[in-house]
């Protein structure tokens, strides 16, 4: 089995369009493992996995009082057990939707997309795209 799509990355990912850091996610489907996984080793500045962005509970990991919010143990296992396979990043800056497909995304700006893929990815998940929108 490869290296899955997990929330950690938002704590790496900047917007392709304008390097807005940090970007949101939508998740419109996921899988939870059933075995734990191997905790990676703590940050050494933020204690717990990820370093500077906890996508799990939306904290900026360089304020220590959001540091606090989130337990090595219990927070970082539960969020790498859990695969996203499809849903969207979100940049709020310059509001571009980013989708993931089949635990990919797709870090492209809109206009080098494949159309097809974009539009069957649109009409699979429409009533959740239009959730976004209200």
């Amino acid at each position: 089995m490869g290296v899955r799509l997990k929330l950690r990355v938002l704590d790496l990912l900047r917007c392709p369009a304008d390097e807005n850091w940090p970007l949101t996610i939508h998740i419109f489907e996921e899988k939870k493992l059933e075995l734990v996984p191997m905790l990676p080793q703590k940050d050494e500045q933020s204690g717990v996995v990820c370093r500077d962005y906890c996508a799990k509970k939306d904290l900026d990991l360089s304020q220590k009082s959001h540091q606090k919010q989130v337990d090595y143990l219990t927070d970082c296992k539960d969020c790498l057990r859990t695969e996203i396979v499809a849903g969207v990043i979100h940049c709020p800056k310059c509001e571009t939707f980013y989708p993931i497909i089949e635990e990919i995304p797709i870090m492209l700006r809109p206009e080098l997309r494949n159309e097809d893929i974009e539009r069957d990815f649109t009409e699979k998940w429409a009533e959740k795209i239009k959730k976004l929108h209200a």
